[in-house]
């Protein structure tokens, strides 16, 4: 059985001395976080064939005062070398600091007009940041949906986005004892809006929660979504698999 992960970070995992290699069988979607790193990721995606790939530039593209605009031009100009499947991460980021927060929200408002002039899903980066995120998406409504990564909001966010046409994702998180809430809106998202990820290198799930984390552990988020949703962890993958093709056909 292969489990789709529809979110991971090839180019970080190997920076970070992991061995891809040991990856087998891999079916999803690397994921792109600034304009400079897609030449760097081609070569590594190219070893997958069942890897799709996204680009954009997350919210902390914008932290040292680089110009939205600017950020957004050399993305586009990646838009005119090579056709991703998704546009992203993009979206904001309030965890750290917020002093920032106009720039990203310029730099995501842009992202999404240029996801829709391209007619591109995207991928949702959301920290601390649900109420402006989902009015930016609303405002915006970018005209291919996409994925809420990393699902980490409400009930309400979650219901709100797949009004907008959104498959809700949930990490290694959702197997985190203290996370009941995130469990809750698990077992409520419809089954043609469910994806799990990885986000590797991070978020390993438990039981192996601490050490780097890589596609091949997403097993043990799948038994634990399959358990919180009456299911088998195969059935489940059969549906993740269903609803990233489903994106991919947009």
């Amino acid at each position: 059985m292969i489990y789709t992960d529809t979110h991971f970070h090839l180019l970080t995992m190997v920076s970070g001395g992991a061995d891809i290699n040991t990856i087998e069988q891999l079916y999803g979607m690397d994921i792109g976080t600034d304009p400079h790193d897609i030449e760097k990721r081609l070569p590594l995606i190219n070893r997958f064939p069942g890897i799709s790939f996204s680009i954009g530039a997350g919210p902390w593209c914008v932290r040292n005062g680089e110009d939205p605009e600017k950020v957004n031009d050399e993305l586009r100009k990646d838009l005119e070398k090579v056709r991703p499947a998704f546009l992203g991460e993009i979206g904001l980021d309030y965890f750290r600091e917020t002093q920032s927060a106009d720039s990203q929200k310029a730099l995501f408002e842009m992202q999404l007009d240029l996801a829709s002039e391209y007619s591109l899903p995207v991928v949702i980066h959301n920290r601390d940041a649900s109420d402006d995120v989902i009015d930016i998406l609303e405002s915006k409504r970018p005209s291919k949906g996409g994925i809420i990564h990393c699902f980490s909001a409400d009930e309400a966010f979650m219901k709100r986005a797949l009004d907008l046409g959104f498959m809700i994702s949930f990490s290694g998180t959702v197997t985190y004892r203290r996370n009941t809430q995130l469990r809750d809106v698990l077992r409520k998202v419809p089954d043609d809006a469910l994806l799990l990820e990885t986000d590797s290198p991070y978020l390993t799930p438990e039981p192996l929660r601490g050490r780097p984390n890589d596609p091949g552990k997403i097993i043990h988020t799948y038994e634990r979504a399959a358990s919180e949703r009456g299911c088998t962890a195969e059935e489940l993958a059969v549906l993740v698999r269903s609803n990233f093709g489903s994106l991919l056909a947009r």
